[in-house]
């Protein structure tokens, strides 16, 4: 995985300080360059309407004369951190439209974003900003949750589901890994079902399916194959029965996961519902480690290193 520079939006609250530390222990790690961007985003509800018509040039023009102060010092703070930092700032209606933009225009290998990140200054990173910009980004994305206090990485879950992109994704897991000196985990959650209609399947299969054996090993081994010789990182491998954000969020909190990768598509004809539709969301939601998101045709690009061959274009469709 390869990362030469990173995106942080920030909003001044504490939540997006929280997303700046882990952005420059990233940056630390890859000798890459971050970039801050603060959205100032115009008409929000502390917008003064009456003074608008004719003082609006003004307050705007006094409004960034500050956050420019604000971002100056902010950036001169880190700057001992031996990471290149400069920052931007931009008007805008959305703070994530305006974000979204600024990374279809400009290069950037990570955005690490915080949720939450509530502030006088403006409502900018709201959880659901940060969802919408990991939902839509096209490059990986790093999500800080409000309650994140570890900065180091020592344990990296990676949640698969045998679709086309869960090899590549544990290769972009091994290669982060190596960078922080991480164990690895990986996660197989077998989907439980809720439906009445499927009430059988409930009472039949996950009865068999936690107590057939062959069932169980034929998914190591299929886990396994994902790992080839690599023996740097310490392997750990498990399988789970029930919804998979919850078992996802539950076996992070019981082993001390620091981080979270997940593909946002890949499982057949519940890709939608497991990787984005509700797993994904939820987990950005109530993680309280960082979890960085690919899109499924990032997934292969940042591993692409790993493959002396990268996938057939039609398998990204």
């Amino acid at each position: 995985m390869n990362i030469q520079k990173i995106l942080v939006p920030v909003d001044f609250s504490k939540f997006s300080y929280q997303a700046l530390e882990n952005a420059l222990l990233w940056g630390e790690k890859f000798n890459a360059e971050l970039t801050l961007l603060h959205v100032n985003t115009l008409f929000h509800e502390h917008f003064n309407y009456e003074t608008m018509v004719h003082d609006c040039q003004e307050i705007i023009d006094k409004q960034e004369e500050h956050l420019h102060q604000l971002m100056g010092e902010q950036a001169e703070e880190i700057r001992d951190k031996q990471v290149n930092i400069q920052y931007q700032i931009l008007r805008g209606r959305s703070a994530a439209g305006a974000i979204l933009k600024f990374i279809s225009e400009h290069h950037f290998d990570l955005i690490v974003i915080g949720t939450h990140g509530r502030t006088g200054l403006s409502h900018f990173l709201l959880g659901s900003v940060a969802e919408k910009v990991a939902r839509l980004s096209p490059v990986p994305v790093l999500t800080i949750h409000h309650s994140v206090e570890r900065v180091d990485i020592k344990n990296i879950l990676v949640p698969i589901d045998f679709s086309n992109y869960s090899g590549p994704l544990v290769k972009c897991a091994i290669s982060v890994g190596k960078a922080f000196s991480a164990s690895l985990h990986l996660l197989y959650v077998h989907e439980r079902a809720t439906a009445a209609s499927f009430k059988w399947m409930v009472e039949e299969i996950e009865p068999q399916f936690e107590t057939e054996h062959y069932l169980k090993d034929q998914i190591f081994k299929k886990m396994s194959s994902y790992l080839e010789n690599e023996t740097d990182n310490v392997i750990m491998a498990d399988i789970k029965v029930g919804h998979p954000y919850q078992e996802i969020i539950n076996y992070a909190d019981e082993n001390e996961i620091d981080l979270i990768m997940m593909a946002t598509r890949g499982f057949g004809k519940f890709d939608y519902f497991w990787l984005w539709g509700s797993t994904t969301e939820r987990v950005i939601r109530l993680a309280t480690c960082p979890l960085l998101t690919t899109r499924h045709e990032e997934v292969s690009q940042l591993s692409e290193t790993e493959f002396a061959e990268k996938p057939d274009s039609s398998e990204l469709s």
